[in-house]
């Protein structure tokens, strides 16, 4: 199995980064701009891209507020995104947060799995820029 870690300093508190993942205002504000979540363990959230004809649905495993939220694809996925769990690790650090991105336990860094490393990488950044200047660049279904 492989995984795909980032390690991402953001000048902000652990948790404004949590609400900025757990919350569907914050999840829209980086991500992508069609999200259905709520932070609440057992809960499925939908994050919608291309007019809503890429959806990916994922389970809310554990929320550890301003320490750590795991999610687990639910099937219908991409078949490379099968089984997958996508992992947030929040560490203080004087005052701002160490994330320890994961999207873990991928079958095989063969097809797709270099352009979600590196989609994962732009999305991270967009995360990083809405906490600290107030805007990221999240993916827009109407555009």
């Amino acid at each position: 199995m492989a995984d795909i870690v980032h390690l991402v300093p953001i000048q902000a508190s652990p948790q404004s980064v949590y609400e900025a993942i757990t919350t569907e205002e914050g999840l829209k504000s980086w991500w992508t701009d069609d999200v259905s979540a709520e932070p609440r363990e057992g809960s499925t959230a939908t994050f919608r891209f291309e007019g809503g004809q890429v959806a990916f649905r994922m389970n809310v495993d554990k929320l550890e507020p301003a320490e750590a939220v795991e999610w687990s694809v639910e099937a219908p996925a991409p078949p490379e995104w099968e089984e997958t769990r996508v992992t947030w690790r929040l560490q203080p650090d004087d005052g701002n947060t160490r994330l320890l991105f994961g999207h873990r336990d991928w079958a095989s860094i063969e097809n797709s799995f270099a352009a979600i490393n590196y989609n994962w990488a732009y999305y991270l950044t967009s995360l990083k820029e809405y906490l600290e200047k107030g805007e990221g660049f999240p993916h827009r279904n109407d555009a």
